[in-house]
This record gives structure tokens, sequence and C-alpha cells, in this order.
């Protein structure tokens, strides 16, 4: 139904409208028991197989949301129901920021990607931080991943002008993150020093990353801490970076954010230069399996990899997962292929197990680096008997 009928409809709406619809309908959905038994029983896939604890969190699932779509943290319920095994909202900043001038999305569907150029709009922690005590008891198991956004409130710039300091943007985000943790918003906080559309990027070198982590180190907390990685082609910058990351109270990095270079990547869609932001979908796909890879190569006994990027398939995934990365995330792949999309690759993701000789998720971590089992020659031809749905809904 989705991919004859709901998505030519969606697809015939710009992009920023048809994210405003979503989260209109999402939030009115969310609110209804009945809607969401039926989006569970149909869609959302569970098993055994499939759930982690990890740092302490408990996973049911390894696929997650993605940040960069549920900017304010207002859909969690519905996130929950459609089967995600964890949803990352924002990135947030203390204060309300509007973001850039819009259009802030442009697809290309043969690309299948879309551009984003949001610049971290969001409605500041204070307000958010209601619509996480409004959800609260509608989510039952699913950790939220708060993702911080490294740049300078409002009322920083107002004050000291457009050109901020290193040191006055670390005061902006401490103060976010101790908000955060204070308020107990968060399963995980994700600390965003990959911000492609909202200035300069001044936390993606050693040495400034070590000084925002030294004021990370100093907050007392309850709750694992990762940092999202910017999508590097610089592999010694980006090795520098996972450095100075396990100097810290660091538990996981996120592989790694939009395509800024469009020269690396292949665009089949008319993109002119007039349309400005980072690539998402299946350009960031390879390399930031290769980024996985040299994460877990050289800091997978150190830090837990959340892989990120053109995930469409659960072979998509189970890639990821396979080059090192303990949990998945994605947002285009959700909005070409539908919701249904999620359970399918749990689904999937328990059969790929099964025939490469895997009991459990967490074997197939890092498997092409280790020893491997011998791998059984069943086709993906259909699914496990017994696996089991699970569908939970708190009045």
């Amino acid at each position: 139904m989705y991919k004859y009928l709901v998505k030519p409809l969606l697809f015939s709406l710009t992009p920023d409208f048809t994210h405003k619809l979503i989260i209109f309908c999402g939030r009115v959905a969310q609110t209804i028991p009945l809607i969401r038994w039926m989006v569970c029983k149909m869609w959302s896939f569970q098993d055994r197989a499939l759930q982690q604890k990890i740092d302490g969190v408990t996973y049911r699932n390894p696929v997650g949301l993605s940040a960069g779509f549920d900017k304010n943290i207002q859909l969690s319920p519905l996130m929950e129901t459609i089967g995600f095994g964890f949803a990352s909202g924002g990135s947030v900043t203390l204060e309300p920021r509007k973001g850039n001038r819009r259009p802030w999305f442009h697809r290309l569907p043969k690309t299948k990607s879309v551009v984003v150029y949001a610049g971290m709009p969001n409605y500041g922690l204070e307000t958010i931080s209601r619509y996480v005590a409004k959800n609260r008891s509608r989510v039952q198991e699913m950790p939220t991943v708060v993702s911080v956004a490294v740049i300078a409130n409002k009322s920083t710039k107002d004050q000291f002008g457009p050109y901020v300091s290193e040191d006055l943007i670390i005061k902006d985000v401490k103060k976010a993150v101790e908000y955060i943790v204070k308020h107990r918003l968060a399963g995980v906080v994700e600390i965003n020093i990959s911000c492609p559309n909202a200035g300069k990027e001044p936390f993606i070198y050693s040495e400034t990353l070590d000084m925002l982590l030294q004021e990370m180190d100093d907050i007392e907390r309850n709750v694992p801490f990762w940092v999202k990685m910017p999508h590097l082609y610089d592999m010694q910058q980006f090795d520098s970076l996972l450095q100075a990351i396990v100097r810290h109270n660091i538990q996981g990095v996120t592989v790694a954010n939009l395509v800024k270079d469009r020269a690396k990547v292949v665009i089949k869609d008319p993109l002119t230069d007039e349309i400005r932001g980072g690539l998402s979908g299946e350009p960031t796909r390879e390399h930031s399996l290769e980024l996985i890879r040299h994460a877990y190569q050289k800091y997978g006994d150190k830090l837990t990899i959340i892989g990120v990027g053109g995930i469409f398939t659960a072979e998509d995934a189970y890639a990821k997962i396979r080059a090192g990365a303990s949990l998945v995330g994605l947002i285009t792949g959700l909005f070409f292929e539908g919701p249904q999309l999620i359970g399918r690759m749990n689904r999937e993701l328990v059969t790929l197990l099964k025939n490469d000789g895997f009991s459990h998720i967490s074997e197939a971590v890092g498997a092409d680096f280790k020893e491997k089992p011998k791998k059984s020659k069943k086709k993906l031809k259909k699914l496990l008997q017994n696996n089991h749905s699970c569908c939970i809904v708190n009045y």
C-alpha cells in the first residue's frame, strides 16, 4: 500500500510540507490506542535473538530512528509502535532555534537521497521536555536518544556576535546536556559534533573535541554518552577524533553524518549548487561502511558503534553489523520504503543470522573480522517459524 498509494502521494508534495504532515498525523495517531495496536500488529516484529543490553541500556532490536526527523522528540510512542529498537530525537539546543531559511529538504528520487539543509531547528529543551513528559507513559521499553547540537545558543550569539569562541559553545552545550540529564529526558545522550548545515564545525578536530569532552566528563550522569561523527574522507582526521574520544567517558560513536562533499559520491538526479545541504541515504552507504570498519578494528573493544547511512534493506543493516556496528539507524530508508520496513528488516535480520550460523545478534557484530562459522546455503526465502511479534499499547 505504501509503495503504490501513500508514497506517490507524499512524493507529490514538497518534502518540507511532507515532513510537517507526517509529524502532525503521527502526533494524532499515537494518542489513539486502537491505531497504535493496529500499527503494531501490522508492522512491528520482535525476537529475542535481536535483543541486546549495551552500556546498561536494553534495546529490543538493533534498528533505530536516526536524529533529524523527530526534531522535537514528539513521536516516541509511534516509533516504538512501528517497531524501532530506539529512536533518536533532535538535534536539540537549550534555547529555541529557528534553523535555516526553508526549504530544508530536497528529494533526489533516483539517487535515493535527501539533501538536508535544516540548520538544527528545534523548540528548545524546556518545551521539548514537556513533550517527553507527556509521552513518557505511552512508551513502554524503547530508549530515547537525545542528540545535542554542538552550536552556540541564540542569546550567546546576540551577546558576543556570530563568531563565538569554542569556550562559549562548550558552555552552551554543557548546559544543554546537564538539563537533559537532570530532567531524565534521555536513555542515551548523543553529542553531535557534526552540524554541517549550521555554520562552521569547530569540533571536528581532535584538539577542540578534547576540550569539549573534558567538560562532558565533569557531568554526573547515569546514561551512556555517544559522539556523532562527521562523514570524513580523511581517515587520519577521522582516527584522530576516535583517539580523542577514547580518552574520555564516552561509550559510543554514531558513524556517520551526512555527506557534504558531492564530488565524492554518485548523484543520479539534477542538483545545482543553489540547492545547499548535506546528502543522506544511498550516497552515504559505502563510505560509512568503511568508517565503521575502521572504528571497529581500532576501537571496537572500547566503543559501541552505531552505524548509519544508506540503510534501505536488512542486508544493508546486516553489512554494518558485520562491519562492527552493534546498532544501526536510518531515516531516508523510512521515507523511500515506508514504515513497514522496520518490521520486515528485523524479521529478515533473524533469518540472516540463522543463515550465517548465529543464534544472537551480538555474535554477528564485527563478524567480518572474526573467524566465520560455516554458512548455510539457504537463501532468504522464508521466515523463521519461531519468530514472533510483540505489541504493547499503553493507555
